[in-house]
């Protein structure tokens, strides 16, 4: 069954994930698309269809309909290549796929970047070489005129098409590197894989793309941002007021993007300046460990027994700032990883230390179980306190309706509770009289008795119908 182009597009559409494995798939090999392998995507299809596709008729149909030779039928294919078994989309109708999702998107580089500059270079010669005597009736100005608006257009495309790709490997890289816990095991060889990948895009993609819209970067004519605006004001005095509407308009738009780059940069830079540290890391923990090792194998005799490398040699200095944090190896508290102190500073170990004794004094508290005789006693003292206020409970007034109970419960028991606190409200309501009934109000109010404040929401008491 064959369908017509408009047809093959809605299918096509509709089951643009088949293409999205295909993009997946060829990015993992190349940057660029060039072309796809036909016996791929030909897997592909066949995998989709069976488990995503459950009517046998509608798998024959999009099958057929998303073939290589119907798409090649209805023009969408730019090659087909039967011999190296390649093919490849029309470039707008793969750029239409690539734009569903910004993941897929290719970066723009230096070079792409460059071949920008090089366009927007050659009309600044023009315009500026001409200072300001532009004439309507010269056939080359406006063909300049003309070919500077199409090439504005075109990059604000190409820039808007980078940022968009920029922020979506951001977010793709950003959640493999994020859903790894660095303190608890080593990096992945996919999650090395998405460090490396940022550290590439930030320094080949967002970097180059801030310094092209920059302008007032260092050198400015390697700005094309400096090169636009030099063409802008040029035109100023000129009638071409249309043409010069669209250029500004596009100039304020590339200055923005500008703003959403660094944005991105500063969300990416973490991740770069985390991954030189733990490399840093590694290679001092590398080198510590081929110093000491080497100092092991000297004292070693034929037997390679009895040797051992003494608690006071020098190699050992660097860390006696840690001396006596070997006595909680056997317990708990340091689960999490210490991080070493870039300048070996003892005052910044001792902080940690310090920041630490609490939690270390409260796991010790909790392992030590208090003795049978104190927490009796302290059961006695408790319940006695409750039949207290049990007792003054009972002159509580509970005949009439309280807009405020916990108030009322609060002024009644300062009267006649003498060790009163405010946490025996809580413990004074259970005594209500079963006449009365709680109802929930959306009023909070707070009461302060001595250094304690309690916030709560007001309850009324009210006249229990029920009953």
């Amino acid at each position: 069954m064959q369908t017509n182009a408009q047809n093959t597009l809605v299918m096509l559409f509709q089951h643009v994930d088949i293409f999205f494995t295909m993009l997946d798939y060829h990015a993992s090999l190349h940057k660029s698309v060039v072309g796809f392998s036909i016996s791929s995507y030909e897997a592909s299809l066949t995998s989709y269809v069976e488990h995503q596709v459950a009517d046998p008729n509608d798998r024959r149909r999009v099958i057929s309909a998303l073939s290589i030779c119907n798409l090649n039928k209805c023009g969408l294919l730019s090659f087909i290549n039967d011999s190296k078994g390649l093919f490849s989309l029309q470039k707008g109708l793969l750029q239409t796929i690539q734009n569903l999702d910004s993941r897929r998107i290719r970066e723009l580089g230096q070079p792409d970047l460059d071949v920008i500059y090089a366009q927007v270079r050659t009309l600044y010669d023009y315009f500026l070489s001409k200072q300001g005597g532009f004439s309507h009736e010269d056939p080359d100005f406006l063909e300049n005129l003309a070919a500077l608006t199409d090439t504005m257009q075109d990059i604000f495309s190409k820039i808007d098409h980078n940022v968009r790709a920029l922020d979506g490997s951001s977010k793709r890289l950003s959640e493999i590197v994020d859903s790894h816990d660095f303190n608890q095991q080593v990096p992945s060889e996919q999650v090395q894989k998405a460090l490396d990948e940022i550290i590439r895009i930030y320094r080949r993609n967002i970097k180059p793309t801030l310094t092209f819209l920059n302008e007032k970067a260092m050198a400015n004519d390697a700005s094309a941002m400096y090169l636009i605006r030099q063409i802008r004001e040029s035109l100023e005095k000129t009638t071409c007021y249309k043409e010069l509407n669209n250029i500004i308009t596009i100039e304020m738009k590339l200055l923005s993007y500008a703003e959403v780059i660094n944005l991105i940069r500063k969300k990416l830079i973490r991740y770069v300046d985390m991954s030189i540290a733990q490399r840093k890391l590694y290679d001092n923990i590398e080198i510590q460990f081929n110093e000491i090792n080497q100092l092991v194998l000297e004292l070693l005799d034929t037997r390679l027994t009895g040797k051992q490398l003494s608690p006071g040699h020098p190699i050992f200095i660097p860390s006696s700032i840690f001396s006596g944090l070997q006595n909680w190896s056997r317990t708990n508290l340091t689960a999490p990883l210490i991080e070493l102190p870039a300048d070996c500073s003892a005052g910044m170990a001792l902080e940690y230390i310090r920041t630490k004794l609490n939690r270390a004094d409260m796991l010790e508290t909790a392992k030590r179980r208090p003795s049978a005789n104190t927490h009796a006693k302290e059961s006695y003292l408790r319940r006695r306190h409750v039949m207290r206020i049990k007792r003054a409970m009972t002159s509580f007034e509970n005949s009439n309706p309280v807009p405020d109970l916990y108030l009322a419960i609060h002024r009644h028991l300062c009267r006649t509770l003498p060790d009163y606190s405010l946490k025996d409200i809580y413990d004074a309501l259970p005594f209500i009289s079963k006449q009365l009934f709680k109802k929930q109000t959306l009023e909070r109010r707070e009461i302060r008795y001595g250094a304690k404040i309690l916030s709560y929401t007001v309850k009324r008491l009210e006249v229990n119908t029920h009953e």
